[in-house]
């Protein structure tokens, strides 16, 4: 048997579930940190440090763990998302902010937070993966451009808008939404202050 783990301390508190979850996980499996090292392609010094809760590990350190383990890989993802989202918030100073909904978006500015939101929400993937997803629906998200906007270096298009959505895992039936962010933020100020007052937003 292992020696005990120290006890995780850390304000991130999805962190500290994810963690916990790994933590569960290895013991139900009846493995070692050695044994698991042998069923994937990590160290057993990082497997367990994935569940120390000291840091958030890499994404394919926790997708080997839960896989190595016999685990549910779609709720180590979603919670490896919400601990990599909280800890980027914790680090910008943006724990406390509170990004306006979609369907109430009003500016550009509005809109780019609320992008901005949803890609960290989806653990940040890389400029190249969230252009392979826009590819493998028929989109196109160039990274120059995708650089460019997630720097507030540019307006992004309607297209742009949408095909980011789609690749940062919106369902289909929310896309529209997005799209009707983009129309209300490119309207004119007075159009937009017109439409506050006649829809009572």
């Amino acid at each position: 048997m292992g020696r005990r783990e120290n006890p995780i301390d850390t304000p991130n508190k999805p962190l500290a579930l994810l963690a916990s979850w790994l933590r569960a996980t290895r013991r139900e499996a009846g493995v070692t940190y050695a044994q698991l090292a042998q069923r994937t392609l990590f160290s057993a010094a990082t497997l367990a440090r994935a569940a120390s809760g000291q840091s958030v590990p890499k994404l394919e350190v926790v997708v080997a763990f839960a896989e190595g383990c016999g685990g549910d890989v779609r709720a180590a993802t979603y919670m490896w998302k919400r601990s990599f989202r909280d800890r980027l918030q914790a680090n910008d100073g943006r724990r406390r902010t509170r990004t306006v909904h979609i369907s109430f978006v009003r500016d550009f500015s509005e809109l780019h937070e609320a992008m901005l939101d949803l890609y960290r929400g989806e653990g940040a993937p890389s400029y190249r993966e969230l252009d392979s997803r826009a590819r493998s629906r028929g989109d196109r998200i160039p990274r120059s451009t995708l650089g460019r906007f997630l720097n507030r270096t540019n307006v992004p298009s309607r297209g742009f808008v949408i095909a980011f959505s789609r690749a940062c895992g919106v369902p289909d039936f929310e896309i529209e939404m997005w799209g009707q962010a983009w129309d209300r933020a490119k309207l004119p100020r007075r159009a937009r202050r017109t439409l506050d007052v006649d829809g009572g937003g």
